[in-house]
């Protein structure tokens, strides 16, 4: 429907959200194709990057109003803040006016010798075309549960392949996830890598090759369609409530407000939500109790810029291990520290974000070799030989000092988290530096303590064996 409509090339061109179910690629083509676009064009979009290259003119629809910005989305969102800036100066200008005129008036209302001027300042004060500033959208700002940590290899594909019949989709491919990697799946549609994604999930089942799991690594699964999961007779807040028990209504009611559920939205049943709520609501219900590996197949999909944003920072404060697909170029380009190319049955290894690999695909600069990568994994198994039997007392010893870890990480992670918040605000160059040193030593300090408590985790459970 797409492609006609841009062969008829109509004077005014409507597009509602037209980078739906489109991969990189085609996005990547549309963009190029409406910046030469020979007439108008008006379109809807939650893509950040689509709107920043795509667009010259950005009109938004908030309390009640259309205003309208020139340039694209980043310089929509800098001329928003200005425009505020300056509306609450003049606001505060006006106030003080009237306050000043209201100040005469009740002084001087009963002498006869001011009537004139006290009538003069009552018709300026009538003539005041009051300035209002319009409420200011309601951030979130939420703190999801953080998982347990898994071991420093997560998962490894050794000689994977996976055929359907006569094709093949995934062929002789080898590669292992770390702990703490983002890793971002790219390639054109129906290249693999919603296989891929199943395949890491244990929802497909490989043809041939070996898929280890490493040490304490949970997956957790969300799928395009992943509304199937959920009980279509339980109402969105109740159910919400079942995996954040510790959740108060307001906590929970603003999360679902920032995945698009308001009002009595939230007491609706899951059965009667649409495809694309039920997914929303899914991946919210998910961040509320995440694994310590999460799948995540399109995740941006149905989700506004708002939700996106929320969704974005959960997933870079999450101390777990991500492997994605999204077609959501600024998403990549934030979330990505590695980029896994699906293509021709095969998948290379680049570091870095989408934006790094796109770099490298046209040759901005040589790239390290792609990593098909064969490193056997160290921490697949608790074990790999046979382990004397530890003394009830030494392990009873190690496993108190595996709780006194697990709480000594909780704290670090608190650190590390209220150093990147006293960042964000600048006061001043030494307390900059200050600050700095002491998140440096702080991310030293946990990855000694994850690499102490793997080692001991693994030596319990080879004494137990």
């Amino acid at each position: 429907a797409l492609a006609k409509l841009l062969l008829e090339q109509p004077d005014l061109l409507l597009l509602d959200e037209p980078t739906n179910h489109l991969d990189l690629e085609a996005r990547n083509w549309l963009e190029e194709y409406l910046g030469n676009y020979p007439n108008a064009f008006v379109l809807i979009s939650h893509d950040r990057y689509f709107l920043d290259v795509a667009v010259s003119k950005i009109v938004e629809l908030w309390n009640k109003n259309l205003h309208f910005y020139t340039g694209g989305y980043e310089r929509y969102i800098s001329q928003k803040t200005e425009r505020r800036t300056l509306l609450e100066a003049a606001y505060r200008n006006q106030q003080e006016r009237i306050e000043q005129l209201e100040a005469f008036i009740n002084r001087f209302r009963y002498q006869a010798t001011k009537a004139k001027q006290v009538q003069s300042r009552i018709k300026e004060l009538e003539k005041i075309e009051r300035i209002e500033i319009p409420p200011e959208e309601k951030s979130i700002h939420f703190s999801f549960p953080q998982p347990k940590p898994s071991g420093r290899i997560v998962a490894e594909f050794q000689n994977v392949s996976k055929h359907y019949g006569e094709k093949k989709v995934l062929d002789n491919v080898t590669f292992y996830v770390e702990r703490g990697d983002r890793v971002a799946l790219v390639g054109v549609n129906g290249a693999g890598k919603s296989t891929l994604i199943k395949l890491l999930a244990g929802t497909e089942a490989l043809t041939s090759g070996e898929y280890k799991l490493g040490h304490n690594a949970l997956p957790d699964y969300f799928a395009q369609d992943q509304y199937k999961e959920l009980d279509p007779n339980a109402r969105i807040l109740d159910d919400l409530a079942t995996v954040a028990p510790r959740g108060t209504q307001t906590e929970l009611r603003s999360i679902l407000g920032c995945f698009l559920f308001s009002e009595d939205d939230v007491f609706k049943q899951i059965g009667v939500l649409s495809g694309g709520e039920r997914n929303r609501y899914a991946l919210a219900r998910m961040l509320l109790q995440p694994s310590n590996f999460l799948l995540l197949d399109e995740p941006t999909n149905h989700l506004d810029l708002r939700a996106k944003d929320v969704l974005l920072r959960s997933l870079q404060d999450y101390t777990g291990t991500v492997v994605f697909v999204s077609h959501d170029r600024y998403f990549l380009d934030q979330l990505a520290t590695r980029v896994f190319e699906v293509a021709d049955g095969g998948v290379k290894v680049f570091p870095g974000n989408y934006e790094e690999y796109v770099r490298v695909k046209q040759g901005g600069y040589a790239a390290p070799e792609p990593e098909i990568e064969t490193k056997p994994m160290e921490d697949a198994t608790p074990a790999a030989t046979p382990a004397k039997r530890l003394n009830p007392m030494k392990l009873k010893q190690m496993q108190d000092r595996c709780a006194e870890i697990e709480n000594e990480v909780a704290e670090l992670e608190a650190g590390i988290a209220e150093c990147e918040q006293s960042l964000a605000s600048f006061h001043s160059v030494e307390e900059t530096l200050q600050t700095q040193s002491l998140l440096e030593a702080r991310r030293k300090d946990l990855d000694a303590r994850l690499a102490e408590w793997e080692e001991l985790s693994q030596t319990i459970e080879a004494g137990q064996a």
